[in-house]
């Protein structure tokens, strides 16, 4: 039995925080310089727990920064004004033991709840199903994929309200 919950950043204790960095840099697609501050800068972050109290999985809902979002839109060589999207999927990682369990598309349902009235963008490693259920939630992919920092190409999605 999985259970989930979604907290404000500043109402998670100082163990949980790390547990959720560690899980997010455990997945390997994000640059831990300055994670921690992101984190905390989150607008929602969703921990994903067994009935022992492990931490299997992980998720966000952010509002990165204009200047962040305008690069990665340029990047992707978007159509649209990176503007008309504040909000950000990211940071779903779920750890290795448990993958291939559809995980990442329960904890993606539950997150969105969140921002139901709100333009979101997310990013995903080019080369990999990570956004295979992107579909599911009315996310398409965006622009062309672009070199993102690491050695893979990243792929824009965006969503429309609903």
């Amino acid at each position: 039995m999985l259970t989930s919950s979604i907290f404000l950043p500043s109402d998670c204790t100082e163990q949980a925080l790390a547990d959720f960095e560690k899980l997010v840099i455990e997945g390997g697609s994000v640059n831990p310089q300055g994670l921690a501050q992101r984190i905390r800068n989150a607008s929602r972050l969703l921990f994903l727990r067994a009935s022992d109290g492990q931490l299997v999985g992980v998720g966000a809902l952010k509002h990165p920064r204009l200047e962040y979002r305008n690069k990665v839109f340029a990047d992707a060589q978007a159509t649209v004004p990176a503007d008309e999207y504040p909000v950000e999927l990211g940071w779903i990682a779920v750890d290795s033991s448990n993958q291939g369990r559809r995980l990442s598309t329960r904890m993606v349902g539950e997150l969105l709840s969140f921002a139901k009235n709100q333009n979101i963008f997310a990013t995903s490693r080019a080369d990999e199903r990570v956004m295979s259920f992107a579909s599911d939630y009315g996310f398409k992919i965006h622009g062309k994929p672009y070199a993102g920092g690491h050695d893979y190409d990243l792929v824009l999605y965006l969503r429309k309200a609903t």
